[in-house]
């Protein structure tokens, strides 16, 4: 999903200035102010600005803050302040807020910055955040935009991130998965992308995400992750964390028992698919609602069927309420209910 186009019209006007050789600083300010005319650009609460979606009841960020949001669901969560020499991988790093508090608490993060938008990428030159971090990242879009595609630890890739991940070297420590929601754009939430985002990862790799989504967690436990869960940062539930694999330090926090369930033994659970990497998200969504209902049919053939209301209640057969009384992480006691389901 793409910015409203009347933010990316507005936002075309003044890229070709700049393509014609203008000083951003001349014009920045006409941008900003048209674009908050327009009602397509949002000041959130820590005064930092998010753009409006194609879908206007979604923004790119959220009204607690835009920096915040990045700092506390992402930065913080990935502990990348410790590590020396980070490679982060920030999927769908738009404004650039991701890459920027990785460099400000750390300025020794490597970060491949994945984008389709390339008006949001030119936006980012426009606005000023208040970390001077912001300035190692400006430099590097507008040499990219400029045309320079290779820089040493800051790299920047324009275009759909399921092509862009098939060219990357991996290796990363961190992924910063940072999409628009599921129910929005389901393109990168599927099981085939995050396999792919699985083997570019390092063996102690860890993913993380705002998304709280049954079937995107559903999706992560299929593709080998260790699921756990993050405070919860401007919402009612927790951030997704999801590792590659355990490690005796990490300290692993359980998804709550209501989504393990839903994962484990209901149709909730069943994952978005994109085999070849090239679905709509209309395509993905409804080829999910398919296998849902085939899913459905196979477990009321068998007497194994439970509402989503006596899932979530925990109104299931004793076997899968025993199953997650075991001192398991949430991805062994979903792959052991789903195991005891027998399909």
């Amino acid at each position: 999903m793409l910015p409203s186009e009347v933010a990316l019209s507005i936002i075309r006007k003044y890229m070709e200035r700049f393509e014609r050789g203008e000083n951003i600083e001349e014009f920045k300010r006409d941008l900003i102010r048209d674009l908050l005319n327009h009602k397509v650009l949002i000041r959130t609460e820590d005064n930092t600005y998010t753009l409006v979606s194609q879908c206007r009841e979604e923004l790119m960020h959220s009204k607690i803050g835009a920096l915040r949001e990045s700092v506390e669901k992402f930065v913080i969560p990935s502990n990348l302040s410790y590590m020396k020499h980070p490679k982060i991988l920030d999927l769908c790093s738009g404004i650039g807020y991701n890459s920027i508090g990785a460099l400000h608490y750390n300025r020794g993060c490597r970060i491949d910055m994945v984008e389709c938008c390339k008006e949001v990428l030119f936006l980012s030159l426009c606005l000023d955040i208040p970390y001077e971090e912001q300035e190692i990242i400006k430099d590097r879009i507008r040499a990219f935009l400029e045309g320079e595609r290779s820089r040493g630890d800051i790299n920047v890739y324009l275009g759909d991130g399921r092509d862009v991940i098939k060219r990357l070297e991996g290796g990363y420590n961190i992924v910063f998965h940072d999409a628009f929601s599921p129910q929005r754009d389901a393109v990168l939430y599927t099981l085939d992308f995050l396999r792919e985002v699985y083997k570019k990862m390092d063996d102690n790799g860890v993913l993380i995400s705002y998304s709280s989504s049954i079937p995107f967690r559903g999706a992560l436990v299929e593709a080998g992750f260790v699921l756990s869960e993050g405070e919860s940062v401007g919402r009612r539930r927790g951030i997704t964390i999801a590792y590659k694999n355990l490690s005796p330090e990490r300290k692993i926090r359980r998804i709550p028992l209501t989504d393990e369930r839903l994962i484990g033994i209901s149709t909730v659970g069943v994952p978005y698919r994109d085999p070849n990497l090239n679905l709509t998200h209309r395509e993905i969504v409804e080829n999910r609602d398919v296998e849902r209902m085939e899913f459905k049919r196979r477990l009321l053939e068998t007497g194994k069927y439970y509402s989503t209301k006596k899932v979530k209640q925990g109104k299931i057969d004793k076997k899968f309420l025993d199953i997650q009384r075991l001192n398991l992480n949430s991805s062994e006691i979903i792959l052991k209910m789903r195991e005891a389901l027998g399909l």
